[in-house]
C-alpha cells in the first residue's frame, strides 16, 4: 500500500548503507520480489496533493502483481538514503511503464522527490511488495482511510468486477483531492469523500463516525482500513463492535502521529 506523510523521515544511513540494505532484503524476501534501476518518464500534479509519477524499466513487462501491492523506493536526501513505499496504481506492460500516486505531505524525502523529479531521472525501487488484497471470497468489499489511504483503495476497487460491490469512505483535507474512478464493469465507484478542512488527520474523528453509521450490504464482507495508527485501530475497533470478525479487517497503518517511518518504509509500532 501506500507511505505515510513523511515530514519527520527516517534515514538508512549513507548510499553506501543503502546498497548493503538492499542486497539484504532481497536475500530476505527471495524470489517475491525483484530490483529495478527506474528511469522517471512523466511527473505532473493528479490533484493539488497527489503527483502521479510515470516510470520506465525493462522487467515491467512481465512484472506480476496484484491490486494493492507497492514497490519500495530508495530515495536520497541530504546525504542520507531513505525508503518510501508507493502502492502501485497502474502498470502498462506493452511500454513497460509503471505509475505511482504519491500524496505530498510535510518536507520529507518522498515528498521532495515526488515534486522536483524529472525525465531521465533514476531511482532504486524493490518489488513489488505487500501481502493485502482483495479477498476474492467477500461479498462486499469496504475500505476507510486517509488521504494517503487513496491510492491503495482506487487500485483495489478498480480491480472488482462490479462496483456495486465496493463501499468506499476517504477522508481528504479539501474538494479539489478528491477523484473519480470506475471498477472492472465501467461503473463509476460511489466513493464517499469526507472533508477533514485543517484538522490534523490524526486526531480527525471522522472515520470512525462515518464507520459507526455506515450500512452494510448484505451477506459476509470485507474491510481494509489504512492511514495514521492510531486512527486505523479506533476504525478497527469501531467495525468489531458492529459485528465483523477480526479476519474480516484487513488493517494496515501507513504512518504514525510524529514518529518517523522506520527505514522500511513503514511506521514503528512501539
Amino acid at each position: 500500500m501506500s507511505p505515510s506523510p513523511d515530514d519527520t523521515p527516517e534515514g538508512s544511513g549513507s548510499p553506501a548503507a543503502r546498497s548493503l540494505e538492499t542486497s539484504a532484503l532481497l536475500s530476505r524476501l527471495g524470489d517475491e520480489v525483484a530490483l529495478y534501476d527506474l528511469e522517471v518518464i512523466d511527473n505532473r500534479s493528479l490533484t493539488p496533493s497527489t503527483r502521479r509519477l510515470r516510470c520506465t524499466a525493462p522487467g515491467l513487462r512481465t512484472l506480476s502483481y496484484f491490486a494493492g501491492q507497492d514497490f519500495m523506493f530508495a530515495v536520497d536526501a541530504d546525504g542520507e538514503s531513505f525508503r518510501r513505499r508507493y502502492t502501485i496504481r497502474h502498470v502498462d506492460h506493452s511500454k513497460a511503464a509503471l505509475e505511482i500516486d504519491v500524496v505530498l505531505h510535510g518536507a520529507g524525502p518522498g515528498a521532495k522527490w515526488a515534486s522536483s523529479a524529472q525525465p531521465g531521472d533514476h531511482i532504486e525501487a524493490i518489488g513489488p511488495r505487500g501481502k493485502v488484497g482483495i479477498k476474492s471470497e467477500a461479498d462486499w468489499h469496504l475500505f476507510a482511510g486517509d488521504d494517503s489511504a487513496v491510492p491503495a483503495t482506487l487500485a483495489m476497487a478498480e480491480s472488482l468486477p462490479s462496483a456495486d460491490a465496493a463501499v468506499i469512505i476517504l477522508e481528504v483535507s479539501a474538494p479539489e483531492d478528491r477523484q473519480a474512478t470506475t471498477a472492472l464493469d465501467g461503473a463509476p465507484l460511489s466513493i464517499e469523500w469526507l472533508l477533514r478542512g485543517d484538522v490534523d488527520p490524526a486526531s480527525s474523528t471522522r472515520l470512525v463516525a462515518a464507520l459507526e453509521g455506515v450500512d452494510f450490504p448484505e451477506g459476509r464482507g470485507h474491510a481494509y482500513l489504512a492511514g495514521e495508527l492510531g486512527v486505523v485501530g479506533a476504525m478497527r475497533r469501531a467495525l468489531i463492535a458492529r459485528g465483523l470478525e477480526p479476519d474480516q479487517i484487513s488493517a494496515k497503518p501507513y504512518w504514525r502521529r510524529g514518529v518517523a517511518n522506520a527505514s522500511h518504509g513503514e511506521p514503528p509500532k512501539s
